[in-house]
């Protein structure tokens, strides 16, 4: 039993990896609905987010009803949808270029 456990630990500890990203996309999506969907104002979603504030940053366009968000060398970006019954969508979620810029002047 203790090595099955240990198999599924070290399992899940190797291939979460790929959830780094959760931290800016959770962020940009929240930000963005709070924003444009429940029409709070950034004071107020920066309160009722602030647990991704630890992990990440955001900057909101509200000319284009999008947010982008930064963290865990990763950034996101939701936007609104043309259509607001559908809400906000993660639409990019990549590397972070300013992290990989600053690496690279090292």
């Amino acid at each position: 039993m203790r090595t099955l456990f240990l198999a599924l630990f070290l399992c899940l500890s190797l291939t979460s990896c790929k959830y780094t990203e959760a931290p800016s996309a959770g962020l940009a999506k929240e930000m963005c609905s709070c924003l444009f969907i429940s029409g709070q104002t950034e004071s107020y979603c920066r309160q009722v987010t602030k647990e991704s504030h630890i992990l990440a940053k955001f900057e909101a366009d509200f000319n284009r009803k999008e947010v982008w968000a930064r963290g865990a060398n990763f950034r996101a970006m939701a936007r609104l949808d043309e259509d607001s019954r559908f809400g906000c969508s993660i639409q990019i979620v990549e590397r972070d270029p300013e992290v990989n810029r600053r690496h690279n002047e090292r």
